[in-house]
């Protein structure tokens, strides 16, 4: 078996539960009873995303100002959290009150009784085409069902001490993501934990599942809400195991790469989801990522990646105080003396007596202590980066540097103003994958990952003719 797969006693039925979400997404023009108000015709249809219930009958004007109501659908009480008016029909008859027809959009019922500590599971309804092999990211667990044994399709993380799975599950004509917790928890925590959960999934895979969900307690009571933030596919990938999955990878470069790549372990992912779930800025650069990449917008995407990068360099970097000298050898520093001021003597035919005499004073100051409490924009960007050990070479910190064109207005990162259209989005194109290549590393490397990322940028600079040593797949 393969070592990226732990095989472990994990037994799951989703039965029970996929029964009702089939039940609830089949709802159309439903005929419900609506508790207190037994003489108005009511029915019910889930279409897509959106619950409706339609309401129609003698109304008074209080009838008007129901904020939620309770209603009866096969045996089973749900009670409404969350409404809204879709719409409002009146047919004036004779006799007073009027008679109205009324649609309300339910975004979130449960069903009474539902428990607010305990046990979880939640259903993410996703097309067929997004459930894919956990194989090529993350190391996985074992699961068995009642036909099988499934190798790639389980995520074990611990959060707070307490073990969560995620799953994909396929059925004949929808996939689901499904979370649960596996030791008791108060259904506050568990909320909060699955969006951290989400969220971290989603930088790594490209899919953020959202949209609506499909919530049960141990008892099998149900909490239904589509009022969540909307499923995001991002456009990037930090990782992958597998190098033919590129169109732009060349036969021979992925035949090198072929069995040295790394995924995220479940230590790793455990700690990343920590992170996003306990600081309030690593989870805002991680959506923002997400967000921004999702719209595809090249406008956007660059100067979205600098602030982020200035995000998450106040996120993981660590406060210095203290001076720190460039070159801390002596011997060293002399050599680098000699050879600038001859750099200056060599080309002294250029220059006038005072220029260079204001060059030679200047050199005198090359290696003047850096105060840590006093960097620069662009030292604290750098910061977390040699914190962490990940080397940037020359053209990563122009990259870098470019936070500032975009954050005063230059948005579009023109050379000169005669650029045409299609070199200021190449070229912007490639910022935005530089940038999101570096956020990548600084995010994977701050949770204790060690292995390879992927290169975003890289198939790029055969359009820009701007080739660099850079491989596809960079280790940190």
């Amino acid at each position: 078996m393969n070592t990226s797969t732990k095989q472990i006693e994990n037994f799951k039925n989703f039965e029970n539960e996929l029964h009702i979400v089939e039940k609830i997404q089949l709802w159309n023009k439903l005929e419900v009873e609506l508790i207190s108000y037994e003489d108005i015709r009511t029915k019910i249809t889930k279409t897509g995303k959106k619950v409706n219930l339609e309401t129609t009958g003698r109304l008074n004007q209080k009838d008007f100002e129901i904020d939620q109501f309770s209603f009866i659908v096969d045996n089973v009480i749900y009670e409404t959290e969350r409404i809204d008016y879709s719409s409002t029909n009146s047919e004036i008859s004779i006799d007073l009150p009027a008679s109205f027809s009324i649609n309300y959009d339910i975004k979130t019922f449960q069903t009474k009784g539902f428990n607010q500590n305990g046990l979880f599971r939640t259903f993410y309804p996703v097309d067929l085409d997004n459930i894919k092999t956990f194989h090529y990211e993350f190391e996985t667990v074992t699961y068995q069902s009642k036909t099988h044994e499934h190798f790639y399709d389980c995520l074990r993380v611990t959060i707070n001490g307490i073990e969560y799975d995620i799953v994909q599950i396929k059925t004949e004509s929808q996939g689901f993501y499904v979370f649960e917790c596996l030791k008791e928890e108060t259904f506050e925590n568990y909320l909060e934990v699955c969006f951290s959960i989400k969220q971290a999934i989603g930088f790594i895979n490209n899919l953020m599942v959202g949209d609506e969900e499909y919530i049960f307690d141990n008892s099998g009571q149900l909490r239904y809400s589509n009022y969540i933030r909307p499923t995001l596919k991002g456009m990037y990938k930090p990782i992958t195991t597998n190098p033919y999955g590129f169109l732009d990878i060349e036969r021979n470069i992925a035949d090198e790469f072929f069995g040295k790549l790394t995924r995220i372990s479940l230590e790793n992912l455990s700690n990343l989801i920590s992170k996003i779930h306990t600081n309030t800025d690593f989870s805002t650069a991680i959506l923002g990522i997400l967000e921004v990449s999702s719209l595809r917008s090249l406008l956007l995407m660059p100067s979205a990646f600098a602030v982020i990068i200035e995000l998450l360099s106040k996120a993981i970097g660590i406060n210095e105080t203290g001076l720190e000298v460039p070159i801390d050898d002596k011997e060293l520093k002399k050599k680098i003396m000699e050879e600038l001021h001859e750099v200056i003597d060599n080309n002294s035919d250029s220059l006038t007596e005072e220029a260079i005499l204001k060059l030679k004073r200047r050199l005198n100051e090359i290696n003047s202590p850096i105060n840590k409490q006093r960097l620069t924009n662009n030292e604290k960007l750098t910061r977390p980066f040699q914190q962490l050990e990940i080397r940037l070479t020359l053209h990563d910190i122009k990259i870098i540097e470019h936070r500032n064109d975009l954050l005063h207005g230059d948005i579009l990162l023109r050379k000169d103003e005669s650029q045409s259209d299609e070199s200021i989005n190449l070229y912007m194109s490639y910022v935005s994958a530089k940038l999101y290549t570096l956020i990548s590393k600084l995010i994977l490397k701050s949770i204790g990952y060690h292995g390879y990322i992927y290169n975003n940028a890289k198939h790029l600079e055969m359009y820009l003719n701007n080739s660099t040593e850079e491989n596809y797949f960079e280790i940190i």
